[in-house]
């Protein structure tokens, strides 16, 4: 099984992961190192934050570093904008920018679905991502593109492999009674959680990286050691940032109607 490598980490010789993403990942290296004419041009074809990177591989680091922060808004919209002139070298960078989330959901849903196999749920991942690349719904947006593709591409992808994970998974007839009420339960329970953050949201309670956590964490069941490797950081911090959170989200469930729902949701867990 392979590894995320670090954001910042380089490129040294030596054993390499052999799993689909990481070839495709080296493939589309290779075609970004030599797209310096097609970088120049769109660098040059406006005064944009482009202009402060000499080469589509220094974007790329710093897109990496930055996913989740603000300050990376600019540098997505830009290349958004000229997506329509050079599809293919911003699909390109784009894919690389996001190779850690990609690795990240494909060994989650390949831990929780067995009966997938990993090829299978890469190529999703891919066909996934431009889709949501391509989407009407990106096109109109104007901020916080890191958080709004990752949590699309999550949502889509997740939903896709629960409902290749039936089609392939032999039902056990003594199951059949009980699921309808465990699903119709975990749907409100879902329902009036989504319902709490979106308050949070509006009210500017909860900004948009703690709310990404929670999806990694609550949603889409990461361990803290898998969100961690993801983020490069340790599996202690993430555990420590969870605490902070969760702390905040009952503070601000005690002012609000949702506090029994909430709390029974939120309750610490073993995170890695």
């Amino acid at each position: 099984m392979c590894g995320l490598k670090r954001r910042d980490s380089p490129v040294t010789p030596g054993p390499t992961c052999r799993c689909l993403l990481c070839r495709v990942e080296r493939q589309l290296s290779g075609e970004l190192a030599s797209s310096i004419t097609t970088y120049e041009a769109i660098r040059g074809s406006a005064a944009n934050g482009l202009g402060d990177f000499a080469s589509p591989s220094h974007v790329l680091s710093h897109l990496k570093a930055t996913q989740a922060d603000p300050s990376s808004d600019e540098l997505f919209r830009e290349l958004l904008a000229a997506r329509p002139v050079e599809p293919q070298f911003v699909e390109t960078l784009m894919i690389l920018a996001f190779i850690p989330v990609l690795h990240g959901t494909v060994r989650r849903i390949a831990k929780q679905q067995l009966q997938l196999t990993r090829a299978d749920i890469t190529q999703q991942a891919l066909s996934v991502f431009l889709q949501v690349l391509r989407s009407e719904q990106l096109e109109k947006r104007q901020s916080h593109f890191a958080f709004a593709i990752s949590r699309a591409v999550k949502r889509q992808l997740f939903e896709w492999a629960g409902r290749e994970g039936n089609v392939h998974e032999p039902r056990r007839e003594e199951q059949q009674d009980p699921l309808p009420l465990m699903h119709d339960e975990f749907m409100e329970r879902q329902a009036t959680l989504r319902h709490f953050l979106d308050r949070c949201i509006s009210k500017g309670l909860l900004g948009d990286e703690e709310v990404d956590f929670l999806i990694q964490i609550k949603l889409d069941g990461n361990t803290g050691g898998e969100v961690a490797e993801l983020n490069s950081t340790t599996s202690n911090a993430v555990r420590q940032r969870m605490k902070r959170l969760l702390a905040k989200l009952r503070r601000l469930a005690g002012t609000a109607s949702l506090r029994n729902h909430v709390a029974k949701d939120f309750v610490p867990e073993k995170t890695g």
